[in-house]
């Protein structure tokens, strides 16, 4: 037998800006302009933003000279599947694009999610741009490259890897997201402020309610820190290589299992918020957070507005019986799941992260998990 070795070594720059401020959505034509990322852009939605900032956008890249269309389907965490990512890449084609052209993600979370997994995968891959719209995808999901659809085993189960050109953040796009999308955004910075940064989670607790009811100058303020730590993370461990890039997943591995067992009816951050609320709880009785911390956490999460436990109704449905095991199924089939041992993200206190045998999680048992789901049980 004879072996031929082909020798691979990446040196590519994948670096990209983010930029945060107020009345920026303009500045994205002015960049195409000056410096084009491709022949003709598709710009990817859902209906609601197609609506508030699509057709807008469009407008003003034909005012421009720039080639654009746009793709829309209908919004929510449903529109995150095979079936619409194949519909929007078929579409792509008809309408004659190609290798050197680019994606314009404008929405939410989904819309990030999916028109990032059409760029990766299309004529394998082509650059994007992230303008995400909502709280959620602002401060979290529209910065790493994470990009994926959900199967009907599991949430993001079929994804990539795959960083954008540069992420344009306006905080002033914010005005037409609905309060509990706003709340549902803030989750995901709680979230950063306790792996990685007390600074930020004691400005939450200072100022979160403020930041809630509009006051944008607080929000930005918090916003950068938040990028700041998953941007550090991301650079350190972009695609979870060390495992240090898994602490953003904190509340995450049952978040995920609540939000597909109720058929995504649970909105993410809500269901990351109790996935905390369980972790701390397991944290707790494995004698690894302090009961000071864990209360520190929930109390925040309470003052914001996040409840404490699942809806009763949806709670009798998820958390007992043959609900339950389903969820614990779903939670072993996780992708921080490993051989049938669940591995999570620990706090050991506020912004620090337990490690385990030189991990960034912790093996945890199905008697630990089930104390964790009582905790948020209605």
């Amino acid at each position: 037998m004879k072996t031929l070795t082909i020798k691979l070594r990446q040196s590519v720059d994948r670096s990209y800006p983010i930029f945060l401020g107020q009345g920026i959505f303009g500045r994205l034509v002015r960049d195409l302009k000056e410096k084009p990322l491709g022949r003709k852009y598709a710009v990817i939605s859902d209906r609601r933003v197609m609506g508030l900032y699509g057709e807008k956008l469009l407008a003003e890249l034909c005012m421009q000279g720039i080639d654009a269309c746009a793709f829309y389907f209908a919004e929510g965490e449903a529109s995150k599947r095979a079936a619409v990512w194949l519909g929007v890449s078929q579409g792509m084609l008809e309408q004659g694009f190609e290798r050197g052209d680019c994606v314009i993600a404008l929405g939410g979370g989904v819309v990030g999610d999916l028109a990032g997994f059409v760029a990766a995968t299309f004529m394998r891959g082509i650059p994007w741009l992230q303008v995400p719209t909502s709280l959620l995808a602002m401060a979290d999901a529209s910065i790493g490259g994470k990009v994926a659809i959900d199967l009907a085993s599991g949430k993001n189960l079929l994804g990539a890897f795959w960083q954008p050109g540069a992420v344009y953040i306006d905080l002033d796009l914010l005005k037409t997201l609905p309060s509990a999308h706003r709340l549902n955004g803030m989750a995901e910075m709680v979230k950063s402020g306790l792996v990685r940064d007390p600074e930020l989670f004691a400005l939450l607790e200072r100022n979160g309610r403020e930041m809630l009811a509009g006051n944008t100058s607080r929000l930005q303020q918090a916003m950068m820190r938040s990028l700041w730590v998953k941007a550090r993370v991301v650079e350190k461990d972009e695609r979870e290589i060390s495992g240090e890039r898994k602490i953003l997943n904190y509340g995450h591995t049952i978040g995920h299992g609540l939000e597909a067992v109720s058929g995504y009816r649970l909105l993410h951050g809500f269901a990351v918020a109790l996935g905390m609320r369980a972790a701390a709880r397991i944290a707790r009785e494995m004698g690894i957070l302090s009961e000071r911390d864990r209360s520190r956490q929930n109390k925040l999460l309470d003052r914001l507005g996040f409840p404490q436990t699942l809806p009763r109704k949806m709670s009798r449905k998820i958390l007992s019986g043959s609900g339950q095991t389903r969820l614990l199924k779903l939670i072993l089939k996780d992708k921080k799941a490993r051989a049938g041992s669940v591995e999570m993200v620990l706090l050991c206190g506020i912004g620090r992260v337990q490690k385990h045998r030189g991990q960034w999680t912790v093996p945890v048992d199905e008697q630990m998990l089930r104390l964790g789901l009582e905790e948020i049980s209605g």
